[in-house]
Protein backbone atom coordinates (compact mmCIF):
# COMPACT_ATOMS: atom_id res chain seq x y z
CA UNK A 1 0.00 0.00 0.00
CA UNK A 2 1.43 3.37 -1.04
CA UNK A 3 1.23 5.81 1.88
CA UNK A 4 1.82 9.43 0.89
CA UNK A 5 2.88 12.09 3.38
CA UNK A 6 0.60 15.15 3.57
CA UNK A 7 1.17 18.06 6.00
CA UNK A 8 -1.99 19.12 7.85
CA UNK A 9 -1.48 22.66 6.54
CA UNK A 10 -1.56 21.32 2.97
CA UNK A 11 -4.71 19.28 3.58
CA UNK A 12 -6.52 22.20 5.17
CA UNK A 13 -5.55 24.57 2.36
CA UNK A 14 -6.56 22.36 -0.52
CA UNK A 15 -9.77 21.00 1.01
CA UNK A 16 -10.93 24.61 1.01
CA UNK A 17 -9.46 25.37 -2.43
CA UNK A 18 -10.93 22.29 -4.15
CA UNK A 19 -14.32 22.34 -2.48
CA UNK A 20 -16.59 19.58 -3.80
CA UNK A 21 -13.78 18.27 -6.02
CA UNK A 22 -11.55 17.52 -3.03
CA UNK A 23 -12.32 13.76 -2.74
CA UNK A 24 -11.43 13.04 -6.39
CA UNK A 25 -8.43 15.39 -6.32
CA UNK A 26 -7.07 13.84 -3.12
CA UNK A 27 -7.65 10.28 -4.34
CA UNK A 28 -5.75 10.99 -7.58
CA UNK A 29 -2.69 12.63 -5.99
CA UNK A 30 -2.23 9.58 -3.76
CA UNK A 31 -1.91 7.33 -6.80
CA UNK A 32 1.37 6.63 -8.57
CA UNK A 33 1.55 8.62 -11.80
CA UNK A 34 1.67 6.85 -15.18
CA UNK A 35 5.07 6.48 -16.84
CA UNK A 36 5.74 8.28 -20.09
CA UNK A 37 8.62 9.12 -22.39
CA UNK A 38 9.75 11.47 -25.14
CA UNK A 39 11.43 10.17 -28.31
CA UNK A 40 14.74 11.99 -28.84
CA UNK A 41 14.84 12.77 -32.56
CA UNK A 42 18.58 13.55 -32.42
CA UNK A 43 19.31 9.84 -31.97
CA UNK A 44 16.32 7.88 -33.28
CA UNK A 45 12.83 8.09 -34.74
CA UNK A 46 9.36 7.03 -33.63
CA UNK A 47 9.30 3.97 -35.88
CA UNK A 48 12.50 2.55 -34.39
CA UNK A 49 11.21 3.01 -30.83
CA UNK A 50 7.76 1.53 -31.44
CA UNK A 51 9.30 -1.44 -33.29
CA UNK A 52 11.63 -2.08 -30.33
CA UNK A 53 8.76 -1.96 -27.81
CA UNK A 54 6.59 -4.28 -29.89
CA UNK A 55 9.42 -6.83 -30.11
CA UNK A 56 9.81 -6.65 -26.34
CA UNK A 57 6.02 -7.02 -25.86
CA UNK A 58 5.95 -3.82 -23.83
CA UNK A 59 2.57 -2.02 -23.91
CA UNK A 60 2.72 1.61 -25.04
CA UNK A 61 0.45 4.28 -26.45
CA UNK A 62 1.19 7.47 -28.38
CA UNK A 63 -0.25 10.63 -26.84
CA UNK A 64 -2.37 12.70 -29.26
CA UNK A 65 -0.55 15.97 -28.59
CA UNK A 66 2.82 14.91 -30.08
CA UNK A 67 4.13 12.10 -32.26
CA UNK A 68 7.17 11.98 -29.92
CA UNK A 69 5.24 11.53 -26.65
CA UNK A 70 4.21 8.11 -25.31
CA UNK A 71 2.70 6.32 -22.34
CA UNK A 72 4.57 3.14 -21.40
CA UNK A 73 3.38 0.31 -19.17
CA UNK A 74 6.68 -1.04 -17.87
CA UNK A 75 7.95 -1.25 -14.30
CA UNK A 76 11.50 0.02 -14.89
CA UNK A 77 11.84 1.85 -18.23
CA UNK A 78 15.24 3.09 -17.08
CA UNK A 79 16.56 -0.45 -17.57
CA UNK A 80 15.73 -0.42 -21.28
CA UNK A 81 18.55 -0.02 -23.81
CA UNK A 82 16.63 2.73 -25.63
CA UNK A 83 16.78 4.79 -22.43
CA UNK A 84 20.40 4.00 -21.57
CA UNK A 85 21.52 5.06 -25.05
CA UNK A 86 19.66 8.38 -24.96
CA UNK A 87 17.04 7.48 -27.54
CA UNK A 88 14.18 8.24 -25.13
CA UNK A 89 13.92 10.43 -22.05
CA UNK A 90 11.53 9.68 -19.21
CA UNK A 91 9.19 12.62 -18.65
CA UNK A 92 5.80 12.98 -16.99
CA UNK A 93 2.94 13.78 -19.38
CA UNK A 94 1.99 17.18 -17.91
CA UNK A 95 5.66 18.21 -17.82
CA UNK A 96 5.83 17.77 -21.60
CA UNK A 97 2.98 20.19 -22.26
CA UNK A 98 4.65 23.58 -21.62
CA UNK A 99 7.10 22.98 -24.48
CA UNK A 100 4.24 21.73 -26.66
CA UNK A 101 2.40 25.00 -25.91
CA UNK A 102 5.51 27.10 -26.60
CA UNK A 103 5.90 25.29 -29.93
CA UNK A 104 9.34 26.58 -30.98
CA UNK A 105 10.46 26.17 -34.58
CA UNK A 106 13.80 25.54 -36.27
CA UNK A 107 14.21 29.28 -36.90
CA UNK A 108 13.85 30.16 -33.20
CA UNK A 109 16.57 31.18 -30.74
CA UNK A 110 15.32 29.74 -27.43
CA UNK A 111 16.13 30.23 -23.74
CA UNK A 112 15.54 27.40 -21.27
CA UNK A 113 15.68 29.61 -18.20
CA UNK A 114 15.88 27.14 -15.29
CA UNK A 115 16.87 24.15 -17.33
CA UNK A 116 18.28 21.40 -15.10
CA UNK A 117 17.98 18.47 -15.11
CA UNK A 118 17.10 19.03 -18.75
CA UNK A 119 14.06 17.02 -19.82
CA UNK A 120 12.43 20.11 -21.34
CA UNK A 121 15.83 20.99 -22.81
CA UNK A 122 15.70 17.76 -24.82
CA UNK A 123 12.26 18.67 -26.14
CA UNK A 124 13.37 22.20 -26.98
CA UNK A 125 16.50 20.93 -28.69
CA UNK A 126 14.45 18.55 -30.85
CA UNK A 127 12.06 21.31 -31.92
CA UNK A 128 14.22 24.48 -32.02
CA UNK A 129 17.10 26.03 -33.89
CA UNK A 130 19.46 27.06 -31.09
CA UNK A 131 18.88 26.69 -27.33
CA UNK A 132 20.63 28.35 -24.39
CA UNK A 133 20.08 26.17 -21.29
CA UNK A 134 20.78 28.04 -18.07
CA UNK A 135 20.95 26.90 -14.45
CA UNK A 136 22.59 28.59 -11.48
CA UNK A 137 23.34 25.43 -9.48
CA UNK A 138 26.70 23.76 -10.16
CA UNK A 139 25.55 20.20 -9.49
CA UNK A 140 22.39 20.62 -11.55
CA UNK A 141 24.39 22.16 -14.38
CA UNK A 142 26.49 18.99 -14.48
CA UNK A 143 23.31 17.01 -15.12
CA UNK A 144 22.57 19.37 -18.00
CA UNK A 145 26.03 18.79 -19.46
CA UNK A 146 25.59 15.03 -19.07
CA UNK A 147 22.26 15.16 -20.89
CA UNK A 148 23.70 17.38 -23.63
CA UNK A 149 26.22 14.60 -24.38
CA UNK A 150 23.98 11.60 -23.75
CA UNK A 151 21.13 12.91 -25.89
CA UNK A 152 23.38 14.48 -28.56
CA UNK A 153 22.00 18.00 -28.04
CA UNK A 154 24.45 19.70 -30.40
CA UNK A 155 22.30 22.82 -30.76
CA UNK A 156 22.27 23.46 -26.98
CA UNK A 157 24.67 25.82 -25.20
CA UNK A 158 24.79 25.08 -21.44
CA UNK A 159 25.46 28.05 -19.16
CA UNK A 160 25.94 27.96 -15.39
CA UNK A 161 24.67 31.34 -14.27
CA UNK A 162 21.72 33.14 -12.74
CA UNK A 163 19.32 33.57 -15.66
CA UNK A 164 18.93 37.23 -14.67
CA UNK A 165 22.53 37.78 -15.80
CA UNK A 166 21.86 36.62 -19.37
CA UNK A 167 21.96 39.60 -21.74
CA UNK A 168 20.79 38.07 -25.02
CA UNK A 169 17.32 38.45 -26.57
CA UNK A 170 15.25 35.42 -27.52
CA UNK A 171 12.40 34.43 -29.84
CA UNK A 172 11.02 31.92 -27.33
CA UNK A 173 11.59 31.41 -23.61
CA UNK A 174 10.73 28.41 -21.41
CA UNK A 175 10.55 29.43 -17.75
CA UNK A 176 9.86 26.32 -15.67
CA UNK A 177 10.25 28.22 -12.43
CA UNK A 178 11.60 26.74 -9.19
CA UNK A 179 8.53 26.17 -7.03
CA UNK A 180 7.19 24.37 -3.97
CA UNK A 181 6.93 21.21 -6.13
CA UNK A 182 3.48 20.15 -4.93
CA UNK A 183 2.91 18.25 -8.16
CA UNK A 184 5.74 15.82 -7.48
CA UNK A 185 3.68 14.06 -4.80
CA UNK A 186 2.47 11.48 -7.36
CA UNK A 187 6.10 10.72 -8.21
CA UNK A 188 7.56 10.66 -4.70
CA UNK A 189 5.39 9.92 -1.67
CA UNK A 190 7.69 12.03 0.53
CA UNK A 191 7.65 15.05 -1.84
CA UNK A 192 5.72 17.23 0.62
CA UNK A 193 8.04 16.63 3.60
CA UNK A 194 9.49 20.14 3.31
CA UNK A 195 6.27 21.84 2.20
CA UNK A 196 4.78 24.79 4.06
CA UNK A 197 2.82 27.91 3.20
CA UNK A 198 5.95 29.84 4.15
CA UNK A 199 7.85 27.96 1.41
CA UNK A 200 5.10 28.77 -1.12
CA UNK A 201 5.30 32.48 -0.24
CA UNK A 202 9.09 32.45 -0.51
CA UNK A 203 9.00 30.79 -3.93
CA UNK A 204 6.35 33.24 -5.14
CA UNK A 205 8.52 36.20 -4.25
CA UNK A 206 11.40 34.84 -6.36
CA UNK A 207 9.04 33.87 -9.20
CA UNK A 208 7.76 37.45 -9.53
CA UNK A 209 11.30 38.66 -10.05
CA UNK A 210 12.11 35.88 -12.48
CA UNK A 211 9.05 36.24 -14.72
CA UNK A 212 9.75 39.96 -15.20
CA UNK A 213 13.41 39.36 -15.98
CA UNK A 214 12.62 36.63 -18.52
CA UNK A 215 9.83 38.58 -20.20
CA UNK A 216 12.26 41.47 -20.71
CA UNK A 217 14.61 39.07 -22.56
CA UNK A 218 12.01 38.43 -25.25
CA UNK A 219 12.35 40.01 -28.66
CA UNK A 220 9.32 42.01 -29.85
CA UNK A 221 6.52 39.56 -30.76
CA UNK A 222 8.44 36.87 -28.87
CA UNK A 223 6.66 34.26 -26.74
CA UNK A 224 7.36 32.62 -23.42
CA UNK A 225 5.76 29.94 -21.29
CA UNK A 226 5.75 30.27 -17.52
CA UNK A 227 5.24 26.92 -15.78
CA UNK A 228 5.35 25.27 -12.36
CA UNK A 229 4.54 21.85 -10.94
CA UNK A 230 2.78 23.60 -8.06
CA UNK A 231 -0.97 23.86 -7.59
CA UNK A 232 -0.71 27.04 -5.51
CA UNK A 233 -2.47 30.10 -6.90
CA UNK A 234 0.25 32.19 -5.22
CA UNK A 235 2.88 30.59 -7.49
CA UNK A 236 0.77 30.48 -10.63
CA UNK A 237 -2.04 32.87 -11.54
CA UNK A 238 -0.80 35.49 -9.07
CA UNK A 239 2.62 35.48 -10.75
CA UNK A 240 1.22 35.83 -14.27
CA UNK A 241 -1.16 38.59 -13.13
CA UNK A 242 1.80 40.36 -11.53
CA UNK A 243 3.55 40.37 -14.92
CA UNK A 244 0.43 41.74 -16.63
CA UNK A 245 0.34 44.57 -14.09
CA UNK A 246 4.01 45.44 -14.56
CA UNK A 247 4.31 45.04 -18.34
CA UNK A 248 1.61 46.55 -20.55
CA UNK A 249 3.00 44.72 -23.61
CA UNK A 250 2.43 41.28 -22.03
CA UNK A 251 -0.53 39.30 -23.35
CA UNK A 252 -1.75 35.83 -22.29
CA UNK A 253 -2.43 33.59 -25.27
CA UNK A 254 -5.15 30.92 -25.41
CA UNK A 255 -3.85 27.34 -25.43
CA UNK A 256 -5.43 24.21 -26.87
CA UNK A 257 -3.63 20.86 -26.74
CA UNK A 258 -5.08 17.81 -28.43
CA UNK A 259 -6.23 15.15 -25.99
CA UNK A 260 -5.82 17.37 -22.91
CA UNK A 261 -8.75 18.73 -20.91
CA UNK A 262 -8.15 22.40 -20.11
CA UNK A 263 -10.64 24.15 -17.87
CA UNK A 264 -11.61 27.79 -17.95
CA UNK A 265 -9.41 29.67 -15.49
CA UNK A 266 -11.35 32.11 -13.31
CA UNK A 267 -8.23 33.73 -11.82
CA UNK A 268 -6.24 34.37 -15.01
CA UNK A 269 -7.89 34.10 -18.43
CA UNK A 270 -6.23 31.58 -20.77
CA UNK A 271 -3.79 30.31 -18.11
CA UNK A 272 -3.77 26.50 -17.90
CA UNK A 273 -4.32 24.81 -14.54
CA UNK A 274 -4.12 21.03 -14.92
CA UNK A 275 -6.21 19.19 -12.35
CA UNK A 276 -4.66 15.74 -11.87
CA UNK A 277 -7.98 13.89 -12.11
CA UNK A 278 -8.78 15.45 -15.51
CA UNK A 279 -5.86 13.97 -17.48
CA UNK A 280 -4.24 11.56 -14.97
CA UNK A 281 -1.21 13.83 -14.53
CA UNK A 282 0.71 15.72 -11.90
CA UNK A 283 -0.75 18.96 -10.60
CA UNK A 284 0.62 21.45 -13.12
CA UNK A 285 0.27 25.02 -14.33
CA UNK A 286 1.45 26.99 -17.35
CA UNK A 287 0.63 30.16 -19.25
CA UNK A 288 1.72 31.22 -22.73
CA UNK A 289 2.69 34.89 -22.85
CA UNK A 290 3.32 37.04 -25.91
CA UNK A 291 5.27 40.29 -26.10
CA UNK A 292 2.98 42.56 -28.09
Amino acid sequence: MRTTYFPEEFLSKYKKFCGKEWPEFFKTIQEKQPKSFWVNSHKTNVNEITTFLKKQNIPFEQYPFSKQAFFINYQKPGDLLIFKTGKISMQEKAAMLPVIALNPGKEDFVLDACAAPGMKTIQLSNMSGQVVAVDVNDLRTRSLLHNKTNYNLTNVRVVRNDVRNIKEKFDKIMLDAPCSSEGLVRKRKEALKGWSQKLVNSKAKAQKNMIIECFDMLKPKGEMVYATCSFAKEENEDIVNFLLEKREDAQIMPVKIEGIKIRENKWCEHAVRLWPQDNDTQQFFFAKIKKK
